[in-house]
């Protein structure tokens, strides 16, 4: 299947998306893998994970990574300032984050991967004005996000192999706002 990377898209994660989200979180190995931690969880267990962003209670922005109309992934965004404790390892000032996973497999590995990460952090994480730079942490082991990442601009900035709420050790990674 040829990609056509004008079809990527993003829309406000909804509780109607929760069957995606729960299929993707448990029983797909790839996301379960690269995610950073596994899913046993039950339909109500995964509702109650995203229930709190969907909600807006919760400060992370969760969105669907959509192919046309088709949902195939899942990304998120954060300002690190919400979520203290991790300033501890690195600088963190005026820094955002991301997470994000493509959860059907018929789209991975077509490139799709540069054109989701470049347009949003272009149309989300850096339109906040007061975001200037973005900081990521992936798995050190998860070669694959590493490599996309570097691709895009991002480089490590520290490693870290105990951070109590990740799964194992981690490279920090940041990227700054282009002027």
């Amino acid at each position: 299947m040829q990609m056509q990377n004008q079809m990527i898209g993003f829309r406000r994660l909804s509780l109607e998306d929760m069957p995606n989200m729960h299929k993707w979180l448990t029983t797909d190995s790839e996301v379960k893998r690269t995610w950073g931690y596994a899913h046993q969880g039950t339909y109500e267990e995964v509702i109650s994970e995203f229930v709190g962003n969907v909600s807006g209670e919760e400060l992370t922005e969760p969105y669907l990574i959509l192919y046309g109309d088709t949902p195939i992934g899942y990304i998120q965004t954060f300002k690190w300032a919400d979520y203290p404790g991790y300033d501890q390892y690195v600088d963190l000032t005026d820094a955002a984050s991301l997470d994000l996973f493509i959860g059907e497999e018929v789209y991975r590995n077509k490139g799709l991967g540069t054109v989701i990460l470049s347009r949003f952090l272009r149309e989300y994480v850096f339109a906040d004005p007061h975001v200037a730079r973005c900081i990521i942490n992936p798995e050190v082991n998860n070669s694959a996000a590493i490599q996309l990442y570097e691709k895009l601009g991002f480089h490590i900035i520290g490693t870290f192999q105990d951070i109590p709420s990740e799964p194992g050790p981690v490279h920090f990674m940041s990227i700054e706002r282009e002027n």
